[in-house]
């Protein structure tokens, strides 16, 4: 019996990446139902589940099966994160003393971004936590990651925001938002002015992996009885550079 909560194509899927993700070697349809104890119809739908999902090989030559790209993808993108955090957090110890401004690491999550480092010398009530989540429109560092990405994806991602309004600054359309995106890419970095927050300024600059995609952003801000919009915006050149030496670190 499936246990409260259990989805049965769930718990075999798992049980098959589970056997293919520890086997030294790619296995053959009748080894996996071997090991499974699956019965031939069950696995063959199974595998193609799977390999529908990217999440398993077949490789035709050899009738054998393997892990897919998209599990391999998941386990690099785990470990880089875990190795992202390390290399930063000094870098932005180093950023936020200089500057004596607030940092933040932060990683593309669906349709925001997700803190996963945070360094505060300024302790404020409402300033943003490892693992919590902002919306992309109005975030210097969401507006990073969409205009670093393909157009296909930043459009669908466009389509699918909200724009909910949190200040009168904030951005309420595509349309808006785009026209900013193409100078963030051309600039390399991006602008939060009171966006988020009536009285907090932010900047971001991208963090780039070996295949130069942007994994993560860092952030810079503060609020404005601290430093002006142009006092922070004039920090972007070491925010920028902070930025590039972890992203050689990375490489």
């Amino acid at each position: 019996m499936t246990k409260a909560g259990e989805s049965s194509i769930v718990t075999k899927c798992a049980k098959v990446m589970d056997i293919l993700s520890h086997a030294p070697k790619p296995l053959a349809f009748s080894e996996i139902i071997e090991k499974t104890g699956f019965v031939k119809s069950s696995t063959h739908r199974i595998l193609s589940v799977l390999q529908n999902e990217e999440l398993v090989e077949y490789d035709k030559n050899n009738r054998s099966y393997s892990t897919g790209p998209r599990l391999r993808d998941w386990a690099r993108s785990a470990w880089r994160r875990k190795d992202l955090q390390q290399i930063a957090s000094n870098f932005m110890y180093a950023l936020s003393e200089e500057t004596g401004m607030n940092s933040a690491l932060s990683i593309l999550d669906g349709d925001a971004i997700l803190y996963i480092r945070t360094v505060d010398v300024i302790q404020l009530r409402y300033a943003s936590h490892t693992g919590d989540r902002a919306p992309l429109h109005n975030t210097a560092a969401g507006k990073v990651f969409l205009a670093n990405m393909s157009e296909r994806r930043q459009q669908e991602l466009l389509s699918q925001l909200s724009f909910e309004k949190f200040t009168e600054n904030t951005l309420q359309s595509s349309t808006a938002l785009k026209a900013q995106l193409n100078q963030v890419r051309e600039e390399g970095f991006a602008k939060s002015l009171g966006e988020e927050l009536l009285h907090v300024t932010g900047i971001a600059a991208p963090i780039w992996d070996s295949e130069d995609k942007v994994i993560a952003c860092l952030s810079l801000w503060t609020q404005t009885e601290h430093a002006t919009r142009e006092e922070v915006v004039s920090n972007v050149d070491q925010l920028k550079n902070t930025a590039q030496l972890i992203s050689e670190k990375l490489s």
